[in-house]
């Protein structure tokens, strides 16, 4: 799986800036990323204090060497994902240095318009989407390209959108992730917002109980304290409840390749202090996919590449991109329901030997700061009350 966004996996931060990349995903998957930007004031351009234009280049590759590129059954394609900035965000005060001409929707839509036609993608993955039937749905067409769309659940205007050339691609597929389908199902209805725009898209998704089954095990998490006046932050209907969305495709690229390649885009939950709703949100997502990309291979008989792009509102080393690289990581060890997870067994039998003993071998968790789990895998194998008599116990502790 590629991973492309504002922080990738090519290590790169990129505030509000498009990514923009040549895929090759047959027979090994590269990548190979340029991204133009203007550098911080940390370039020496001669004492003008104007930025430079640095253009960096990035090649990370999957299986070793770049060279599936030059191969003549490779498969290429173009992808930029780009967070395009929401007209509903764009304020005076946000932006002080930007003149206010350059911040009316007017202007800024047909430099975007000219800025994604110079790109010449083959794939756009957009966050922050709003204006989408009105403008960005028919101008996109006009360059040749049909689109997916996913708007944020309650009153937000924006939302996420894949953009695809019609001479490129064929859609064969498409489902939606809704981020509050987190939120328990619990019985106070009325708690919860009757904004009926939260229902999931069940026209548009497949497999929903097992959507359900997904969103109901990852709806338990750490809930940590936050100042933010969005409720109680402690009630999980609250914390979790984050109007957030994503949408994920499958799509058949068309002569020469007609190979069939996965496209996820997403925008996880912006505070930093919140890094537990995006570390669930990200998980949730990755079980989602899976369940994808297996309806894609069972239902059009293919091993589909898969790609995931979107703005994870993230760094190097967080919790979020943790999750994505590494299976070790258990989350929030505060967590009773991660915190008890230690993959510990043990094994009892009876014998019939000359006295009646019962032996007991067990191999309890290891961490000597976690003594509490220890305890309590201790009382599961010495139920109380238990007499110890006739009782031989071999474990290690």
């Amino acid at each position: 799986m590629v991973i492309i966004g504002r922080t990738t996996t090519l290590a790169l931060i990129i505030p509000r800036l498009p990514l923009l990349c040549t895929i090759s995903c047959s027979p090994r998957l590269s990548v190979s990323s340029k991204l133009r930007m203007s550098t911080s004031a940390s370039t020496n351009t001669g004492g003008s204090g104007k930025s430079a234009l640095v253009i960096r280049e990035f090649v990370s590759v999957e299986g070793g060497g770049g060279n599936a590129r030059d191969e003549a059954d490779a498969i290429r394609f173009r992808l930029v994902s780009y967070n395009i900035l929401a007209q509903v965000y764009v304020k005076s005060s946000l932006f002080p240095h930007s003149p206010s001409p350059c911040l009316r929707w007017k202007a800024r839509s047909q430099v975007i318009l000219t800025l994604l036609k110079d790109l010449g993608a083959d794939f756009y993955s957009l966050q922050e989407v709003d204006e989408f039937d009105s403008f960005y749905k028919t101008s996109m067409e006009d360059l040749g390209y049909s689109s997916i769309y996913v708007q944020r659940s309650g009153q937000k205007r924006d939302g996420c959108g894949i953009f695809y050339k019609k001479n490129c691609a064929e859609l064969l597929l498409e489902e939606t992730v809704e981020y509050n389908d987190l939120v328990p199902s619990l019985h106070d209805e009325a708690y919860l917002s009757s904004d009926k725009q939260n229902a999931p898209l069940t026209n548009r998704n497949n497999g929903d109980s097992s959507k359900q089954d997904l969103s109901e095990k990852f709806s338990i998490l750490s809930v940590k304290s936050s100042p933010e006046n969005r409720g109680d932050p402690n009630d999980p209907r609250v914390r979790l409840k984050r109007d957030c969305v994503g949408i994920m495709a499958a799509f058949k690229l068309k002569h020469p390749f007609h190979h069939v390649v996965i496209l996820a885009n997403t925008h996880l939950y912006w505070d930093p202090e919140w890094a537990d709703v995006k570390l669930v949100q990200a998980k949730y997502l990755l079980a989602r996919l899976a369940q994808f990309k297996t309806l894609v291979t069972d239902r059009f008989e293919c091993t589909p590449s898969l790609i995931l792009t979107g703005d994870f509102n993230s760094t190097p080393g967080d919790k979020i991109c943790r999750e994505k690289c590494s299976p070790e990581h258990r989350g929030d060890p505060n967590d009773p329901c991660g915190r008890l997870k230690r993959d510990c067994v043990g094994i009892m039998a009876a014998f019939k030997l000359k006295q009646p003993f019962h032996h007991a071998v067990a191999h309890l968790y290891w961490d000597p700061r976690l003594a509490d789990v220890k305890l309590a895998q201790a009382d599961i194998l010495f139920p109380k009350p238990c007499s110890l008599r006739g009782m031989i116990a071999c474990f290690r502790a």
